[in-house]
């Protein structure tokens, strides 16, 4: 399916984040573009170390089953109220999210983890 992905991002350390964003946007096969738009916007993102590499999940399950993403749900929650016109509209509708992308919109960070014992 890809229309919605997950990105994780390794963090100096061996840590990880993740992301959920459009896929098959940038292009319908090849992950790298997503990955280096995601990686640009984790940049200013407060992940608790330097992000060092990026890549796309086989499936949205992996971000989903780890405490690494608390807020994952509500990503999907933020992605599954826009309606991807398939068809007509398709294309124009890909190049404004292309677009947005671009300016670090249309990715959602999932959040850090909760370390147990922390209030």
């Amino acid at each position: 399916m890809e229309d919605v992905i997950a990105v994780e991002v390794r963090l100096d350390g061996g840590a990880r984040r993740f992301f959920v964003t459009w896929g098959r946007i940038q292009d319908q096969v090849d992950p790298d573009p997503v990955c280096a738009l995601v990686m640009r916007f984790a940049e200013g993102c407060s992940l608790g170390t330097r992000p060092v590499a990026a890549r796309m999940c086989p499936a949205l399950r992996e971000a989903a089953d780890t405490e690494d993403a608390p807020l994952f749900y509500e990503a999907l929650a933020r992605y599954s109220r826009n309606a991807i016109p398939f068809g007509d509209g398709y294309e124009e509708w890909r190049e404004q999210i292309a677009e947005a992308m671009e300016r670090g919109e249309q990715i959602y960070y999932c959040g850090q983890p909760v370390r147990r014992g922390a209030r």
